[in-house]
């Protein structure tokens, strides 16, 4: 079956009818912005296919303005062209043609329909093959849907390789693996040993003869560790109390504790001398900086007096140049004030003489705005005609229903007309008499539509009556369509349709010219004419008086005025400049005379309190002598002084050995006696004999495991071997699905694979590189192009069955990436040579590389173009 054109009306957006046609074998691409109807034609098909025309499930496709679906779809078979149609709702019906032809209608069409293929729940192809808009990959779906697509899968493989048997390898071979397993269950689980079980018995007895086995070493090991140890014990007490070690710790200790307290006493007389050392050095340092000081103050006198000489010189020029820089100030106040007097007189005689410049441009100013108040009067008296012409007759949206409503009328007309059964009159001559209808002579072979119970009058026979059936529905939507016209048009007061679109025209351009006339009103008076007018009035009140004075002259006058008083206001500037910079340099010279004076009053009050300064130098010589004999007499105990800390270390180093020698021996005592006990305790037990025993028990436990161990790895051997067997058979099943799909895989993964997992029947996971990664790992886009290459690889082995059926996706590709997305291409390519695919997308650009024959959804039927 391959699909040749669709044609659908009253299908959700669509109200009117639209056509894909031209559906060509291999690839073919309708590619079109989201809300165009790609998802609405991909539904009317399965409608078409899979839902009887007398079904009320239909209320998804119905539009939202109410309406009867119809669907047409032209398909190929190998016996001719057919063409299938379903309407449902009122006026409901299935028909079938063949080249033309009507060979089947109502059940008995729907009965050939479904005989094409079978539905998807039911298992049939499409549940595989057409892959709606949302739903890319294999096991997404309801229950129900998922159930179906396993069916549909497992019939056409089933058909494909033989019996389902062959893929688990036959009953005995279930029979083997489910005893085999059952065995093993018995002994062991995932994490282990089974709990109650024999070989988890076995291993619980050879833990507790180990453990037995362990304790009984330990003391065993025990007993031979303690005789070791009071050997030891023994020899090491008897070092540590042979007399001759015992006299020699004491000596050390005796000669380490006289040689401390002579550094000791050697350390206090070093601290003494330095003591008077740090004394002498402070009392030289003292000595020596009192000198210092006054030797400083001294000289400090000495500059001051100096400094003080030579800086009243100073403030007196700094006071004369302030007495100076005031009476400069004065004069420039003066020569300012004249000047400003003298500017401010020739201002007021040029502000004259403008205004009576002025006063032709406000004469003419008065003009205009008279002008413009008369052009606005003129503006506003038009307002209130073109106001009632804006508001007359039907607005555009109004007019725009009103035209929809007639175009609606002639569809309907149109419809009722191919709807209605035709009378046509064929005479035998010329001269026949004319059969009439309501008077009217009928023209002859002119078929004439019957809508309503008509009588024909046939002269010298009688009248004929002709009464349609009631079943049809285009007469009552033709009526449907003039009612609604007619009431449009009496809701807008109109004739007709071509009146209204006059008047909304009409009221169209007296909308246009009243914005016009507002636009213009408010350039000429955007404040109102009241505001022109008050304008006007108020320049007339306003016009200045002539005046002789010329404004050039007067205007070369206050130049003149205002530049004599920009130089004397710079003059004006610099003598104030001038004082202060005098002032503040006198302020410098007095504080700074000031300040000198004060520094040396405090200079020569510090050295009248100073001592002589004879006596401070025989001071610091004093101080010096005392310090050189102090620093030789450290010198000598420094040079001869014991070392303390390795006297004090030598002590309780000596110290330590005895007491450490002391507490061992009493340490050693009390091992010497534990290890006594310890013996004396062991070796009472028999615990050798034990031992022995023990050991002879384990060894039979290990061999018991041991056996259990040999048979569960031989059931493991088993059930692998089996499960072996069982996947070449499922590789022989899944064969004929893998030799297609492989090249479209290495297209885009080179030396890729797939594993099908038996159960499912779907992909379980990808191979690639030696890497296998499941599934449900790989990313969205990885999961749909597989997806899609094993949809394609379904529908080579039907095609290969000679039962070949459309594929059809709905934005497949969804995550898919741009490098990625041109290999999918190049394998929809591949396979559009045998099979017949149409992918609908809104992805413009990326389908602009993927070639094949575009489709389009064109309005009107197929004769329409």
């Amino acid at each position: 079956m391959k699909l040749r054109s669709i044609t659908m009306s009253d299908v959700r957006q669509f109200s009117r009818q639209v056509h894909v046609g031209d559906i060509r074998d291999g690839l073919n691409v309708l590619s079109a912005p989201n809300e165009a109807g790609k998802s609405t034609l991909f539904d009317a098909i399965h409608a078409l296919f899979f839902i009887p025309h007398r079904s009320s499930k239909i209320a998804p496709l119905r539009p939202d303005i109410g309406g009867n679906p119809q669907i047409t779809i032209e398909i190929e078979l190998p016996d001719g062209m057919h063409r299938l149609t379903k309407i449902w709702g009122r006026g409901k019906l299935a028909e079938v043609a063949r080249d033309g032809r009507l060979i089947a209608k109502g059940d008995e069409a729907e009965a050939f329909i479904s005989g094409l293929t079978l539905p998807a729940d039911e298992g049939g192809p499409a549940g595989l093959l057409w892959v709606r808009q949302g739903v890319t990959a294999l096991d997404e779906g309801s229950n129900k849907e998922l159930k179906a697509a396993y069916q549909a899968r497992r019939d056409l493989m089933s058909s494909v390789t033989g019996e389902f048997e062959s893929l688990t390898g036959g009953k005995r071979m279930d029979r083997a693996l489910t005893k085999a397993q059952a065995d093993l269950d018995a002994l062991v689980t995932q994490r282990g040993a089974k709990a109650g079980g024999a070989y988890d018995a076995a291993l619980k007895n050879v833990a507790q003869l180990f453990g037995e086995h362990e304790a009984l070493s330990a003391r065993a090991q025990l007993l031979q560790e303690a005789l070791k140890t009071r050997r030891a014990q023994r020899q090491m007490l008897r070092d540590l109390t042979d007399p001759a070690e015992v006299e020699a710790r004491n000596t050390r200790l005796t000669e380490a504790i006289a040689a401390f307290e002579a550094a000791t006493r050697h350390a206090d007389a070093l601290r003494v001398a330095q003591a008077e050392f740090s004394r002498a050095e402070a009392a030289q340092s003292d000595a020596a900086q009192q000198l210092s000081r006054h030797q400083k103050t001294a000289a400090a006198v000495a500059k001051l007096q100096k400094d003080l000489s030579a800086a009243q010189p100073r403030a007196d020029a700094a006071q004369a140049a302030v007495t100076a820089a005031k009476s400069a100030l004065t004069d420039a106040r003066n020569e300012t004030e004249l000047a400003r007097d003298a500017r401010r007189t020739a201002d007021q005689r040029l502000q004259t003489a403008l205004r009576a410049a002025a006063r032709t441009a406000q004469l003419e100013r008065h003009k205009a705005l008279t002008d413009a108040v008369t052009e606005a009067s003129d503006l506003i008296a038009r307002l209130p005609d073109l106001r009632r012409a804006a508001q007359a007759g039907p607005d555009a949206k109004t007019a725009q229903v009103i035209d929809s409503a007639e175009q609606d009328l002639r569809l309907a007309q149109h419809l009722a007309a191919a709807a209605a059964p035709h009378i046509a009159v064929h005479y035998a001559s010329e001269d026949s008499p004319r059969v009439t209808l309501d008077g009217k002579d009928m023209d002859a072979d002119a078929p004439l539509p019957v809508h309503r119970a008509t009588t024909l009058h046939l002269p010298g026979i009688g009248d004929l009556v002709v009464t349609p059936g009631e079943a049809q529905d285009a007469p009552e939507q033709l009526a449907q369509a003039q009612r609604r016209l007619a009431d449009l048009l009496n809701e807008s007061q109109m004739p007709s349709a071509s009146a209204a679109r006059a008047a909304a025209r009409d009221r169209q351009l007296a909308e246009s010219e009243l914005q016009s006339v507002l636009a213009h009103l408010k350039r000429v008076a955007p404040n109102g004419v009241e505001a022109l007018k008050s304008e006007a009035d108020a320049l007339m009140s306003g016009i200045p008086e002539p005046s002789e004075i010329d404004p050039d002259t007067a205007q070369s006058d206050v130049n003149i005025a205002a530049q004599a008083y920009d130089k004397a206001q710079i003059k004006l500037e610099t003598a104030r400049v001038h004082l202060d910079a005098s002032e503040q340099a006198h302020l410098r010279a007095t504080l700074a005379r000031d300040n000198l004076s004060e520094r040396l009053t405090e200079a020569k009050t510090v050295l009248d309190e100073l001592p002589d300064i004879q006596l401070l130098r025989e001071n610091c010589e004093a101080a010096q002598h005392a310090l050189d004999l102090a620093q030789q007499a450290l010198a000598n105990l420094s040079n001869n002084a014991p070392n303390l800390d390795a006297a004090r270390t030598a002590r309780d180093r000596a110290a330590d050995v005895v007491r450490n020698a002391e507490a061992e021996i009493a340490k050693l005592n009390v091992a010497i006696a534990r290890s006594d006990a310890t013996i004396e305790t062991q070796a009472g037990d028999g615990v050798e004999e034990d031992l022995a025993e023990v050991d002879e028990q384990l060894t039979s436990a290990r061999e018991t495991v041991a056996l259990f161990e040999q048979e569960i790895a031989v059931l493991r051997c088993l059930i692998a071997a089996l499960v072996t067997a069982q996947s070449a058979a499922r590789d022989r099943y899944f064969a004929p699905v893998l030799a297609e799909l492989r090249p479209m895989l290495r297209l885009l993964w080179p030396d890729a694979e797939l594993r099908f997992d038996g159960d499912s029947l779907l992909p379980s996971a990808l191979i690639r590189d030696g890497q296998e990664d499941p599934i449900g790992t790989l990313s969205g886009g990885t999961r749909e192009q597989i997806a899609l290459l094993v949809r394609l690889a379904f529908a080579r082995l039907l095609a290969g069955q000679g039962n070949h059926a459309p594929v059809i996706l709905d934005d497949a590709l969804v995550y898919t990436d741009d490098d990625r997305i041109e290999q999918m291409f190049n394998a929809l390519h591949g396979q559009s040579g045998d099979l017949q695919i149409l992918v609908f997308s809104c992805r413009n650009r990326a389908l602009r590389a993927l070639g094949g024959h575009m489709l389009s959804l064109a309005p009107g039927a197929p004769d329409e173009g």
